[in-house]
């Protein structure tokens, strides 16, 4: 049976998906087409809807992804070709996919879909079953675009690159794993609202949390403006101060602790060994 061309490999390559396709790898080429097409026509109605030209900068994520299609082509026209040599007389039929070392394909095409997903929190832990992990990544990240516009409060974008970051690897790590969704996803503010066991418990450090915006916020728009300049910049320094030196103390003392139980434990084992 007629071996797959590198050459011709990467001359389809100039369309993302195109050269897996002819390959025989079907589904992973439809993957690549779907995202570049989809990509492209986000950026193209986000350009429509804000009457700028400014998200086009995105498209320079299409090159990337054309990149990684033709390196991912490439690296598997070995293993079809090892496979034609095999079972020639399977080279050309839509079933190559069918065979079971394909199953490795299978997880790849997994973890890519949900990568791809995952630019959008919470969707790429929709596609692999864990609907209200997702749902509640999703409306944390876009809420939190809603409540710093309203506000005006830009102190609090560090929280938008934070949820995008575990929402990407906390849903390739789920795709790694391969396994069916479990029924505690292990992340939940509403399950958090109703747990109040202990001091430190989710519950409790969401109380915190929400207390401690709260605060901020009344300082920061209306505290803030009757204060003169040159008192507030002391006062915001003195905060954070107070802030750090607090955190300090508590994990000098935590690690105290810790090494004092660890003392007592040594004592113990050596009264035991006498």
């Amino acid at each position: 049976m007629k071996r797959k061309s590198k050459f011709v490999v990467f001359i389809l390559s100039v369309i993302p998906g195109l050269s897996h396709i002819y390959l025989g790898l079907f589904y992973r080429g439809y993957i690549f087409m779907g995202a570049t097409a989809a990509g492209a026509v986000v950026v193209l109605g986000l350009c429509f809807l804000m009457g700028s030209s400014d998200p086009s900068m995105l498209l320079l994520g299409l090159p990337v992804l054309w990149f990684v299609a033709l390196i991912d082509s490439m690296t598997l026209t070995d293993s079809v070709n090892a496979r034609l040599l095999l079972k020639p007389g399977e080279g050309d039929s839509p079933g190559v996919e069918t065979e079971p070392m394909d199953n490795k394909l299978n997880d790849q095409n997994r973890k890519i879909i949900t990568c791809l997903l995952s630019v959008v929190p919470g969707a790429g832990h929709m596609f692999l079953g864990y609907q209200k992990l997702g749902l509640e990544l999703m409306t944390l990240f876009f809420f939190s675009f809603f409540f710093i516009d309203w506000l005006r409060i830009g102190f609090f974008m560090f929280i938008i690159p934070v949820i995008w970051f575990y929402s990407m690897f906390d849903a390739l790590h789920k795709a790694s794993g391969g396994g069916t969704p479990v029924v505690q996803d292990g992340l939940s503010v509403l399950e958090l609202m109703g747990e109040n066991s202990n001091r430190w418990s989710g519950s409790k450090l969401l109380g915190y949390g929400l207390i401690m915006v709260g605060a901020l916020l009344i300082f920061d728009r209306i505290i803030s403006p009757m204060i003169p300049f040159v008192i507030r910049n002391y006062v915001q320094t003195g905060i954070v101060a107070l802030l750090f030196i607090a955190g300090g103390i508590r994990i000098l003392l935590g690690g105290h602790k810790e090494g004092s139980v660890e003392g007592k434990e040594v004592l113990e084992e050596c009264e035991d060994g006498e």
